[in-house]
């Protein structure tokens, strides 16, 4: 391997701060939907996130692209990404109000698995028998977190737990065929000012009503503008270091995610939460290695 000069190191090492503080991020948003679930639907909630995203991004994409900020090539494909997308978020923000941080956020790793299982239906690859016996595990991995026939054990945790890495992974590969011709800037507009404008018909039909409290409309705001910055720092980070690069410490939401939701919720450390993210992680890192050597040798 050839040795990298001083700006590549440097460009690497900053690729990784900067995708570190996305993952903090990530599980510092987390908290706070979780914080006020329990007041607000989680229609409300995805509104203020969508609604409050906007102004960076649309700022960015207007700094990088100019006039060029809304056109994008691939419409078919963006349509599904924002399906995927929406899918994906409500469902992650659903499950938080009704599981244990520490699940969802282990729950949510399993999108490297979902992207294996839906590869041969919707990219056409090729999946190796190593590969379909890790995503297996892994889904194993995912019944012994879920607990089934336990008391915290819930029927739509499953379907909201489980309906957010399925999303994800379409969302991902959407994301793959479209970063082939268009700007990531650009998608993320489109994709937010959808999500907000679907949010908002849903907060109108169920006649839901705006927070009275002036400290859920702050933690309301601090969700949409925090959430904003997150996917700065994703596409940020992507461009200073490959994304195999960058795949592994993604992993590190679950350890953060454990902590936090012991520290903000009182959250059990049990073997069961040991057990079943340590399995879900393994076997995404497996898959993730797999892929990353058949790259290098194509």
């Amino acid at each position: 391997m050839k040795p990298l000069n001083d700006l590549e190191q440097h460009k690497l090492t900053l690729g990784v701060t900067v995708a570190l503080a996305e993952i903090f991020l990530m599980v510092g948003i987390s908290v706070l939907v979780k914080l006020i679930s329990s007041e607000l639907s989680t229609v409300t909630v995805l509104l203020f996130r969508y609604s409050c995203c906007l102004p960076l991004l649309v700022a960015v994409a207007m700094w990088q692209r100019g006039r060029q900020a809304l056109v994008v090539t691939q419409h078919g494909v963006l349509i599904f990404r924002i399906a995927a997308g929406l899918g994906s978020l409500s469902c992650f923000y659903a499950a938080l109000a009704v599981m244990s941080l520490a699940t969802v956020t282990a729950l949510l790793q399993m999108i490297t698995l979902f992207i294996t299982f839906l590869a041969p239906f919707m990219l056409g690859e090729v999946i190796g028998r190593r590969r379909w016996i890790a995503v297996l595990v892994g889904f194993g991995g995912a019944i012994i977190l879920l607990n089934p026939g336990s008391s915290e054990w819930s029927f739509w945790g499953v379907v909201f737990g489980l309906g957010a890495p399925f999303f994800g992974a379409i969302m991902m590969i959407m994301l793959r065929k479209l970063g082939k011709s268009d700007n990531p800037a650009s998608t993320a507009i489109w994709y937010n000012c959808t999500g907000a404008c679907v949010f908002a018909t849903l907060f109108l039909w169920r006649d839901d009503v705006l927070p009275n409290a002036g400290n859920d409309v702050v933690i309301l705001v601090l969700i949409g503008a925090l959430s904003s910055f997150q996917q700065y720092f994703i596409a940020f980070s992507h461009e200073l270091a490959p994304a195999s690069f960058l795949a592994p410490f993604r992993y590190m939401s679950v350890p953060v995610g454990i902590v936090a939701g012991i520290v903000f919720f009182q959250e059990q450390l049990t073997p069961v939460v040991i057990g079943g993210s340590a399995i879900i992680v393994l076997s995404s890192g497996f898959i993730l290695r797999r892929d990353n050597a058949r790259a290098n040798t194509e």
